[in-house]
């Protein structure tokens, strides 16, 4: 205090005390955070944590979240890591922050979908579960003897199970199935599964599943315990193509149409069919007609907020990396999966070099009423993710750091995974201008083992 008893110019203001914050306009802030801000705030001290639990506890709608890049980072990999850490990634904002998962740990489980911020991960005996990284919560689905065409079979020599998978129907005509073990069995049966809704919703919730053979269909509700199979021409809406022994088969993509309450399932020919489960039986009904007989490229279905269906091609090549994947067996024996692992017998992938690409990506508009696929080159201002997740598309305009005619992506090839499991993973942005693959920004090195995938981070 100067002499005239002013005050010293010196002196420095208190800081707020951001803690004690009044509980109503603290709910104000945090409700309009996305959930990744939203959770990070609740970690400030106890009386943000006591707000955040109350947005919690209410279910109080949150801000809606970009896509985020879940994957798991390289250094925490083998025995100086976290087995069960993740990273998630908004390309949005730039922003990062980790999570852990409820056991079995990530690194020994696989990923085969994601939506509405759930991944669907299988564990070491190849069951599927639900999984929201953000809260922790976890609901198991089906088991994988659920499906059709799987039985428990005997043990191996490890007193490991094995499972007998019979092709196309169930008994097979071929009396000897096909034998797997029950870590190798999930990258070979589980094509994708699609969400029609946050798990939240209980048993509105429904999980439908692209699986092998060849992708057939089956779907299950959250307390089923087994899966639903979709498998013949007693479900078809409408003149069979094939005659009375005609399956459902062939299908590599599918999503949710929340207007119509149908699931919308492209198959490998650029085929439509849409299924409404929502009766007693299934009811299928095929809208597009075969264009293709080429299983490649990859192929993704998107239905667009104007109301367009949208088909994306997207072409890959195989090339030799100029940085080898490089892990050490300490951490391969913590991501001990794939096809050939084994306890006492890891394996080195032949070429550590390899890695799948996008050369181009194609964008068609499906013309149901003239069955044919019209090319465009733009999505204007609006962005795909593409991935092992639900396909989304936003509008950038809500999203303005995000790149406009672009597409996301994410390493999703089947084959790929089963064959190269611990291979490189793609993940990049395409340029539908430029017609060219861009980095994707500040991501670090990440693990190839969970395969990384979009999610859109939630709290529900």
């Amino acid at each position: 205090m100067g002499a005239a008893g002013g005050i010293d110019a010196t002196e420095t203001p208190p800081l707020p005390d951001w803690s004690r914050l009044p509980l109503d306009p603290l709910l104000v802030v945090m409700v309009a955070l996305e959930a990744p801000d939203l959770v990070r705030s609740g970690a400030a001290c106890s009386s943000w944590r006591d707000a955040y639990a109350t947005v919690r506890r209410l279910r109080i709608p949150t801000a809606e979240s970009a896509p985020c890049l879940f994957y798991p980072r390289a250094d925490d990999a083998g025995g100086g890591g976290d087995p069960d850490a993740a990273t998630i990634y908004n390309p949005a904002t730039g922003a990062s922050f980790r999570v852990r998962l409820p056991d079995p740990p990530l690194r020994r489980r696989s990923l085969h979908g994601s939506g509405h911020g759930w991944l669907v991960a299988a564990d070491e005996a190849s069951n599927l579960h639900l999984v929201n990284p953000l809260t922790g919560a976890q609901h198991a689905l089906p088991p994988i003897t659920g499906l059709h065409n799987t039985e428990l079979a005997h043990s191996d020599e490890q007193g490991n199970p094995m499972y007998n998978v019979y092709e196309v129907e169930y008994p097979s005509t071929d009396p000897e199935p096909l034998a797997y073990a029950a870590s190798e069995l999930r990258l070979y049966m589980y094509f994708k599964a699609v969400l029609s809704c946050s798990p939240c919703a209980g048993s509105s919730c429904v999980v439908l599943l692209l699986h092998q053979s060849d992708g057939e269909l089956s779907f299950a509700r959250l307390g089923d315990e087994a899966w639903t199979w979709i498998g013949g021409d007693e479900y078809y809406d409408g003149e069979v193509d094939g005659g009375e022994d005609w399956l459902l088969e062939g299908y590599r993509d599918a999503v949710y149409n929340e207007k119509d309450g149908l699931f919308y399932v492209l198959g490998y020919g650029a085929d439509i069919i849409t299924l409404d489960l929502k009766g007693n039986s299934p009811v299928v009904k095929k809208i597009m007609k075969d264009v293709t007989n080429q299983d490649d490229p990859t192929k993704y279905l998107v239905i667009t907020p104007w109301g367009d269906l949208l088909q994306v091609w997207r072409m890959t090549d195989s090339r030799s990396s100029t940085t080898p994947v490089q892990r050490s067996v300490e951490g391969m024996e913590d991501c001990d999966v794939g096809i050939g692992m084994e306890d006492s017998d890891v394996e080195v992938p032949e070429d550590p070099n390899h890695e799948l690409c996008t050369e181009e990506i194609q964008l068609y508009k499906v013309d149901i009423d003239n069955q044919k696929l019209m090319r465009i080159t733009s999505l204007g201002d609006y962005a795909l993710f593409l991935g092992l997740n639900s396909t989304m598309i936003l509008s950038t305009k809500d999203f303005p750091t995000l790149k406009a005619d672009s597409a996301y992506l994410a390493h999703d090839n089947f084959e790929d995974i089963l064959i190269h499991t611990y291979s490189g993973k793609e993940i990049g942005i395409w340029n539908f201008r430029s017609g060219t693959l861009e980095v994707v920004d500040n991501v670090h090195s990440w693990q190839n083992w969970p395969v990384p995938i979009w999610i859109t981070p939630s709290l529900c």
